[in-house]
């Protein structure tokens, strides 16, 4: 098993970072379409198969080093500010961004950040007092099906967390994305959705794929299951548009 990438392997003061881009518009979820500045940060604690992210943790074909150079607070936030930060939503991604929440960069560049900010996030970490506070929205996508077949589910399903996102996502602060390629997924998806008592109207369903043909085949097979659960039905658009 790959070695997990966890925050102790960066300086205190500074933060992996994969890559920071945008203006792009918002590809998935509630905030489709929404102007967005990416700031992707790197290591993670889960290992999924199909992740679009391998250059954020897979030590087994990427130097994270240099995937992943640790970058000061004020570096990421001119050059997120150079990228649309402010002007629309700011996206926090990896990886698995809350690793870094017990940093003081991390509170600096919370604090620094204009505007809104928005976390994407894999479940499996709390997020505590000042993130909550601070984060507009939370895009909570625990991993079920392909997405999860390298981790075993005690790793990656982590009720008690689940609950606090849940209970976010009924205050409005907190959306669920579950990623699923056939029906079955769905099924399990609507398992946990149950067991956490989200609710239906906070949880998005996305098909896996990494094309628009894939992707548009995957949701012709699901999206009946989808509606009959009186979830909603998460697109890709940047594969839709062939853009980041």
């Amino acid at each position: 098993m790959r070695a997990l990438q966890t925050a102790g392997t960066v300086p205190e003061d500074l933060l992996p970072v994969q890559e920071i881009f945008g203006p792009v518009p918002q590809g998935e979820g509630p905030y489709t379409g929404r102007c967005a500045c990416f700031i992707r940060l790197g290591r993670c604690n889960l290992h999924c198969p199909p992740c679009d992210s391998k250059r954020t943790w897979d030590t087994s074909c990427y130097d994270l080093a240099q995937t992943c150079p640790p970058r000061s607070v004020e570096e990421i936030v001119e050059v997120a500010g150079e990228h649309g930060a402010g002007s629309g939503i700011t996206v926090v991604s990896g990886g698995e961004p809350l690793l870094w929440q017990r940093t003081a960069a991390w509170h600096q560049m919370l604090t620094a950040l204009p505007g809104d900010v928005h976390i994407e996030t894999n479940g499996t970490i709390s997020p505590d007092e000042f993130t909550t506070e601070r984060v507009a929205h939370f895009s909570v996508s625990p991993k079920i099906g392909r997405m999860g077949a390298a981790d075993p589910a005690k790793r990656r399903i982590r009720p008690v967390v689940l609950d606090d996102f849940a209970e976010l996502a009924r205050r409005g602060k907190a959306a669920f994305k579950f990623v699923a390629a056939d029906t079955g997924e769905v099924e399990e998806a609507a398992h946990l959705v149950r067991d956490s008592q989200i609710p239906h109207d906070r949880v998005w369903i996305m098909p896996l794929g990494d094309d628009a043909a894939t992707w548009t085949a995957v949701g012709r097979g699901i999206v009946g299951r989808v509606m009959g659960y009186g979830f909603n039905f998460s697109g890709r658009l940047h594969l839709t548009l062939g853009v980041r």
